[in-house]
C-alpha cells in the first residue's frame, strides 16, 4: 500500500511546485461599471488589471446633459490618438421605435474601453466634459499583475498618462508584452518539473525491483 501512494503522493507535490508560481499571477478579466452621474463618478479612482475592461453608463437623467469621457494620452490636446479614447456625447437614453431599434443610430448611453497590454502599468486621467462646459476629472489606476497590486509599496509605474500630460506612447505601447525570455522560463518551469517527476518515480522503482530479484 506504502508502494501505491508513494509515486502519487510524489506527483502532487511536483505539480504544486510547478504551477503555483503559474497560478500567483493570473488574473480572469473583468468588466468594471462606473456610473456617470450628475455629481461626477461612482468611482474616481478605479483599480483594474491589465486585459480589464471598464464600462462607463450614463444614469444622468436629471441636469439635461450629455457627458463626454475623453482621454489624452500623448498630451496634444486631441483625442484621435492611438491611446487616446473619445466617448463622444453619451445620452441619458435613447428614444427608440416599436422594434426598439434606436431612432438615432449615433445616440448611446454606455462606452467601455479594454486595457489590453498595450497599456503600460500606471495613472490614466481622463476627463468628463459636460455640455454645460464644467469639467469633471478622474483617474484609472492600471496594474500589471496581482503582485504589482498587492506590494507593500506603490509600484513602480513611472508615469501618469492623460490630460494635459507630457508621456511618450511610442516608448510604452509594446513595454507589456510578453517577451521571449518570459516564454522560455515558463517552457523551463514545466519541463523541469516533469523530468524531476520521472527521476522520482524511478528511484520509487529501484527498490521495488531490487526487493523481486532478492525474492527470485
Amino acid at each position: 500500500m506504502r508502494r501505491v501512494f508513494a509515486p502519487l503522493l510524489v506527483f502532487l507535490l511536483l505539480t504544486v511546485v510547478v504551477y503555483t508560481p503559474l497560478q500567483a499571477n493570473a488574473h480572469t478579466a473583468s468588466a468594471f461599471t462606473v456610473l456617470v452621474k450628475e455629481d461626477g463618478f461612482s468611482q474616481t479612482a478605479p483599480e483594474i488589471f491589465h486585459n480589464d475592461s471598464i464600462i462607463w453608463y450614463n444614469t444622468d437623467n436629471a441636469s439635461n446633459l450629455t457627458h463626454r469621457l475623453v482621454h489624452d494620452h500623448d498630451g496634444d490636446g486631441l483625442y484621435n490618438g492611438s491611446l487616446d479614447w473619445d466617448s463622444g456625447e453619451l445620452h441619458a437614453y435613447c428614444e427608440r421605435d416599436e422594434n426598439n431599434t434606436k431612432i438615432d443610430a449615433s445616440c448611446n448611453t454606455s462606452y467601455v474601453v479594454e486595457f489590453n497590454i498595450n497599456w503600460t502599468e500606471g495613472d490614466y486621467a481622463y476627463q468628463d466634459l459636460r455640455s454645460d462646459g464644467t469639467v469633471v476629472n478622474a483617474t484609472i489606476r492600471l496594474f500589471k499583475d496581482m503582485d504589482s497590486h498587492n506590494a507593500s509599496t506603490a509600484p513602480s509605474i513611472g508615469s501618469s498618462f492623460g490630460v494635459n500630460e507630457d508621456a511618450s506612447p511610442d516608448n510604452t505601447e509594446n513595454d507589456e508584452a510578453m517577451t521571449p525570455e518570459d516564454m522560455l522560463l515558463y517552457v523551463a518551469m514545466g519541463t523541469g518539473g516533469a523530468a524531476v517527476l520521472l527521476l522520482g518515480l524511478l528511484v520509487l522503482r529501484r527498490p521495488e525491483n531490487s526487493d523481486t530479484s532478492e525474492s527470485e
